[in-house]
């Protein structure tokens, strides 16, 4: 982008913001990364490495000066490995008092995990009996199945050697085979995610935040010692927490739809897929593939379409719903000096489809929250900022600024713009290339 478009850009930005506080805060710098997550019993069942810090809501309660009195109800329409919800839990039983957590999902695998988890930190000591010993079961089984006679799944990653040994496929099948036949329930779950963790270590691919990468030199780890070390981690979280009588439940579905209707909570917290390159379909693709998700790449496929319209990956519906909207004058209004800052090239029709995707998105999101919030209620949202294009045709699309935007326009108030941390790049120095938390109020 020319000097002079990209000054527009960033003044189009700072006219939006402009009756905002926006404040820096390096003690949220910490807290937006998932920093001590894996020390934390249930947080550490598997390593999510876009989530978020487990002490990030209680940083948020206290810098609202919130203290639940007799119960906390708290709902996440993206709520990924369950962090928003299982903190929910933890700080309501620092508290005495009872919880209700809901969350939504639309990763297939994502939500068995949050689920198992949510179950999990409800149930403790008394799901850790039925568990050691469905282990057990799943032992016997493993260990006395035939690996030739069981399929692998049709997945070019899983069925190339180089990336993952024929074996451990193999015996990860195996496992989940085991699983399956003599286990049900939430106690099933709860060993399927120790699968789940053991997959990436069985093989020598590395998840580096945009992709999955190709490490040759890495030496696979055995599939049974693996997903045994994982349970192993799951059983003694269990035997080691007390039973609450909290309630807690995650649905698969849209978090764009939001969730029942006459449900009122406290808090809302999420962070939404960023608007940048990510699939996160494809992130954790051999994780689901290997839960069995998916049974053909069709399948898959599907699955990529029915996220948010957050990269341009691929090529998603062009249905806005915003321009049927009554706030659709307004909507145009602040994104239209973004779409005019996309550079002509190859990628043009992509990025504008990212642009007016991921603006539906939000606004249908924020939309739906807001009919689930109490009077007096909170709602956080912690998202990154992203630079597109390269050179003098780099642009940064600042979601912060535009998700608060479009939170106005459905019927909140923006408290705060907590900037967390400055994201670098080495082709800019844009002001709003950064990561912050963003906490809204009812208007």
């Amino acid at each position: 982008m020319a000097q002079a478009g990209a000054s527009a850009l960033t003044s189009h930005y700072r006219r939006l913001q402009g009756s905002w506080k926006v404040s820096s805060s390096t003690q949220y710098q910490r807290l937006v990364v998932p920093n001590g997550n894996a020390s934390q019993p249930f947080h550490r069942w598997f390593h999510l490495k876009e989530a978020y810090s487990s002490q990030l809501l209680s940083q948020l309660m206290a810098d609202s000066s919130y203290v639940p009195n007799e119960n906390l109800a708290v709902f996440d329409p993206y709520s990924g490995s369950g962090t928003t919800l299982l903190s929910a839990l933890d700080m309501a039983t620092n508290h005495g008092i009872p919880a209700q957590v809901k969350g939504v999902e639309r990763n297939p695998f994502l939500w068995e995990l949050s689920r198992a988890k949510v179950y999990g930190r409800i149930c403790g000591r008394e799901a850790a009996k039925a568990f050691d010993v469905a282990l057990d079961s799943v032992a016997d089984a493993f260990h006395s199945s035939s690996r030739e006679s069981l399929p692998i799944p049709d997945q070019s990653t899983l069925q190339n050697e180089a990336y993952f040994p024929r074996q451990n496929v193999r015996d990860l099948v195996a496992i989940r085979s085991s699983i399956d036949s003599c286990t049900d329930g939430e106690v099933r779950s709860l060993l399927r995610i120790c699968l789940a963790a053991a997959v990436e270590g069985c093989g020598r691919l590395r998840r580096d935040g945009r992709a999955l990468r190709f490490a040759p030199n890495r030496q696979p780890k055995d599939a049974w010692s693996s997903f045994s070390e994982r349970a192993g981690a799951v059983l003694q979280d269990l035997l080691l927490t007390e039973p609450i009588e909290s309630s807690g439940e995650v649905f698969f579905g849209d978090g764009r739809e939001g969730v029942n209707e006459t449900a009122v909570f406290d808090w809302i917290v999420f962070s939404p897929p960023y608007p940048n390159n990510i699939d996160y379909t494809e992130v954790y693709k051999t994780e689901a593939w290997m839960l069995g998700c998916y049974e053909t790449p069709a399948e898959m496929r599907a699955q990529r379409q029915l996220t948010v319209r957050s990269h341009p990956s691929i090529r998603f519906n062009q249905d806005y719903a915003f321009l049927a909207s009554d706030v659709s004058r307004e909507v145009q209004s602040a994104i239209d000096p973004i779409l005019e800052s996309v550079p002509d090239d190859r990628y043009s029709s992509g990025r504008v489809e990212l642009i007016k995707g991921y603006t539906d998105d939000m606004l249908l999101t924020l939309q739906k929250c807001r009919q689930n919030i109490s009077p007096d209620g909170h709602l956080a949202f912690i998202v990154g900022n992203s630079a597109h294009g390269a050179g003098d045709d780099s642009f940064v699309i600042a979601a912060d600024v535009l998700m608060g935007t479009l939170a106005e326009l459905a019927g909140w108030r923006v408290e705060e713009v907590r900037v967390a941390r400055q994201l670098s790049r080495r082709t800019s120095d844009n002001e709003f290339l950064r990561e912050s938390v963003v906490l809204l109020r009812p208007a």
